[in-house]
C-alpha cells in the first residue's frame, strides 16, 4: 500500500487536491485513484480532479480545469481585480482563436495565438487553488477593445477604478495599447480622466 501513502501525503502537501495528471507524474497507476474514492479519502469533483473528501473547492479553479487552455479574462478578471461590484453570471474565459468552446456558463473570447500568453498571470485563490488570469492592464486593454460589448456602466467603472489605482502600469498598459493597436482609443480615454 505504499503507493497509497505516497498519494496521501501528496494530497496533504496539495491543499488536499489530486489530478489525474498528478498521479501520472508520481508514476502510479490510476486504479489507486479509485481506491482511494472507495475508501471515502477522496471525491470526484469534474473529470480528473479529486479532492479530500469534506474540502470544498472554488468553481474558478473547477472550471480551469475543465478548460485548461483558457485564461480568465474580461468582467471575470474586473472582478478578481476589484474593478466591478458586480459577480459575473457567466465566466469569461479567452482561448486561442483555434479553439471553439461552447458552454452555457462560459463567455468566450478568442485570441490570435501570438497574443494569447501576453500578459498571462496567475493568481492564488483563498483556498489555496490557482487559476491563470491576465494581468490588470491586459484587463483594460481587452475591455477597451470589447468596449461595445460591455456593458457601460461596467466599463466606466473599470476604466475609472484602474486610473485611482496605486498599483497601475502606466507604461506597461501603454505597451498593451501598443501591441493590440488601442492607442488611440486608449489616449482618448486617458484625455478625458485627465
Amino acid at each position: 500500500m505504499e503507493n497509497v501513502e505516497i498519494l496521501k501525503r501528496f494530497i496533504e502537501e496539495n491543499n488536499g487536491i489530486l489530478l489525474s495528471s498528478d498521479v501520472k507524474k508520481l508514476n502510479i497507476h490510476k486504479q489507486y485513484i479509485k481506491l482511494l474514492c472507495d475508501v471515502d479519502y477522496i471525491e470526484r469533483k469534474e473529470k480528473g480532479v479529486y479532492v479530500k473528501k469534506g474540502k470544498n473547492i472554488n468553481d474558478f479553479f473547477l472550471l480551469q480545469q475543465r478548460y485548461k487552455t483558457g485564461i480568465y479574462s474580461h468582467n471575470t478578471a474586473l472582478y478578481f481585480y476589484n474593478l466591478t461590484d458586480r459577480t459575473p453570471l457567466k465566466y469569461d474565459l479567452t482561448f486561442q482563436n483555434n479553439i471553439r468552446v461552447r458552454d452555457e456558463l462560459i463567455t468566450p473570447h478568442y485570441s490570435k495565438s501570438n497574443y494569447f500568453l501576453i500578459g498571462q498571470a496567475e493568481l492564488s485563490l483563498q483556498d489555496g487553488t490557482t487559476i491563470k488570469l491576465y494581468d490588470l492592464e491586459r484587463t483594460i486593454i481587452d475591455i477597451l477593445r470589447d468596449r461595445n460589448k460591455i456593458d457601460l456602466q461596467i466599463f466606466n467603472n473599470a476604466i475609472n477604478g484602474y486610473m485611482k489605482r496605486t498599483d497601475k502600469n502606466l507604461v506597461k498598459l501603454s505597451k498593451y495599447a501598443k501591441i493590440f493597436n488601442q492607442e488611440n482609443v486608449l489616449k482618448k480615454y486617458m484625455e478625458v480622466l485627465s
